[in-house]
């Protein structure tokens, strides 16, 4: 929206320096009249210089103004006099004009690529990061926009899109395939040997751990009550079945090749092969999947995990000592220092930006030329007139200043060459 109310301060402004050249003008004209009437009943040289240099003064003046508003519009309206009003006459070719010039000098290829060149961004970035005021201020300004964030992530209408949206992709998708392949993944080559060991051994660690094994003991003496006394299992028989389970859980971690992990095995492999054949089982998995997806509560149930969770943030977010901000600001600061540390990473971050942005120079020069031209070519006449003369007409008006000014010193210079050779003469 271009600026013309006269709030505007550029208007007040305009206004006033239109004023004062004008008020040089009556000036120039007053002196001239003056010093011409005067004349008629005394004759002195300084009368006439200061005659001649009104006269130069109300030429040079007028000339200016002349020059000045033909820029932006007919002067004194009359539309015959050639090569004026020229920014509104010739509104779509400044825009042109103008699009090339800061697409050619300030957004050519070389240049930005120069610039680019000439910055150390990894270094730049580094220092900022491990500075403790700027890691504050992201992190408050990041802290702050997160509860924004995630209102809109709340909004019942982008639920029930997301909603919808998944639920027809995850209908689409192949579960058992998806979980068959993921299986074979897992447990090509014995990948999957590594992970069952370490399992194994973290099993054996906790049930040794005395707590455990008493934990144990209450659990079965619970759930068997009067079997374990009747068959008459005590505390050490129910230890010496604890401590055989120990020692088979340390055989399997030890052994690879032990006959329970084959078995394990074999099953795993034997449900890979019926999820990828067994049309029942597929069957049943894609009944489960879709049934799922219809249950209300699991929505619910997501939603309501999400809405408690803004709630925390936009609480924390409003606290003077904000958790969030200030792990992010530690891992912000950690990061620059980091980086200030590493000067290979900084190069590869600098390297990096400039691959980034170099190759985009020429793709978009192009869109913001034309963005440049098009809105040029939107505004009306009137309304980029108006625009031009508020940006630059205030300074324009030093042009009138200069031009009564320069215009006095030229009569007067004119008149004493001219009073001189007559003298010499």
């Amino acid at each position: 929206m271009l600026s013309d109310t006269p709030a505007d301060p550029r208007i007040a402004q305009l206004r006033r320096r239109k004023q004062i050249a004008a008020a040089l003008l009556v000036f120039a004209t007053a002196v001239l009249l003056a010093a011409h009437l005067t004349q008629q009943h005394i004759h002195h040289w300084s009368l006439a210089l200061l005659e001649a240099m009104a006269e130069a003064a109300l030429v040079g003046g007028l000339a200016d103004w002349f020059a000045v508003v033909a820029l932006f519009r007919h002067p004194l309206g009359q539309r015959w006099i050639p090569h004026t009003a020229i920014i509104p006459t010739r509104k779509d070719a400044i825009g042109e004009s103008l699009a090339d010039f800061v697409c050619n000098h300030f957004l050519g290829r070389e240049q930005v690529a120069h610039k680019l060149r000439e910055l150390d961004i990894g270094t730049a970035l580094a220092r900022k990061l491990a500075d403790p005021a700027t890691a504050r201020r992201v992190a408050r300004a990041v802290t702050r926009a997160l509860p924004r964030l995630l209102g809109v992530l709340s909004d019942e209408k982008l639920h029930r899109f997301v909603h919808d949206l998944a639920r027809d992709k995850l209908r689409s998708v192949d579960l058992s395939g998806l979980a068959a392949l993921g299986l074979d993944r897992l447990t090509a080559d014995g990948r999957h040997q590594a992970l069952v060991t370490d399992v194994l051994r973290v099993i054996a660690e906790k049930l040794e751990s005395p707590e455990i094994q008493e934990e144990v003991k209450t659990r079965v003496g619970r759930q068997l009550g009067r079997v374990v006394s009747w068959l008459g299992v005590d505390s050490y028989a129910t230890g010496k079945l604890i401590s055989g389970g120990i020692e088979l859980v340390q055989e399997m971690a030890a052994d690879p090749d032990h006959e329970v992990r084959r078995y394990v095995d074999a099953q795993v492999h034997a449900l890979i092969a019926r999820l990828r054949t067994d049309e029942k089982l597929r069957h049943d998995i894609e009944d489960f999947r879709d049934g799922l997806l219809q249950q209300e509560a699991f929505g619910d149930y997501l939603r309501g995990l999400l809405n408690e969770t803004i709630a925390w943030v936009e609480a924390d977010a409003a606290r003077e000592d904000s958790a969030m901000a200030a792990k992010m600001e530690g891992a912000l600061r950690e990061i620059g220092g980091r980086l200030l540390e590493d000067a290979a990473m900084r190069d590869w971050i600098s390297a990096t930006v400039r691959g980034a942005v170099e190759p985009m120079i020429d793709e978009h020069r192009d869109a913001i030329r034309t963005f440049i031209v098009e809105r040029i070519h939107r505004w009306s006449a009137e309304e980029m007139t108006r625009e031009m003369e508020l940006s630059v007409g205030s300074d324009l008006q030093f042009i009138r200043y200069n031009g009564t000014a320069v215009g006095a010193l030229i009569g007067g210079l004119i008149f004493a060459v001219l009073r001189l050779s007559s003298l010499l003469g």
